[in-house]
């Protein structure tokens, strides 16, 4: 019986780690997430969404994620961005983003604070990377990732 080698997925966070403490545990359960739905050799990015098919602006829950990883020159994924969305407004509540980590701007954006740059908003995303990691691991999320 012949096995298919499982395919290698590299993901580079050093480079984002020059403006947040983005950790290896979130780069590996990134990493198990592409091998498990991988797309073709061809892909140039990847767009992962998380969702909580139980979110409303009535009720709450967990905020939609979307991650990019956009593929470099020598074959290894990038962290573009990670948006985190959320219900805004009383009366005609809308999904919005809340919170924004640009990597490739190096921009980082907070509803009612705005845009800064990237590094400013450390503390802020150790307390997001932790809760996401966490409702990862409660597998909280239907995910769906689109490839290009």
């Amino acid at each position: 019986m012949t096995t298919l080698p499982i395919p290698v997925i590299q993901i580079d966070f050093l480079t984002a780690r020059k403006w947040l403490p983005v950790t290896l545990s979130l780069s590996r359960m990134l990493q198990r997430l592409l091998v498990e739905m991988s797309g073709t050799d061809s892909s140039k990015a990847v767009t992962l969404n998380f969702k909580d098919p139980n979110y409303s602006s009535e009720c709450g829950g967990f905020h939609p994620v979307e991650i990019r990883l956009e593929r470099t020159a020598a074959n290894i994924w990038q962290l573009s961005y990670i948006t985190d969305f959320a219900y805004f407004g009383r009366h005609y509540p809308e999904l919005e983003k809340e919170i924004d980590f640009n990597f490739s701007t190096g921009i980082g954006y907070q509803a009612y604070v705005g845009d800064h740059p990237l590094n400013h908003f450390s503390g802020l995303y150790r307390l997001w990377e932790a809760n996401f990691r966490s409702y990862l691991t409660d597998n909280l999320y239907q995910i769906t990732i689109h490839w290009d």
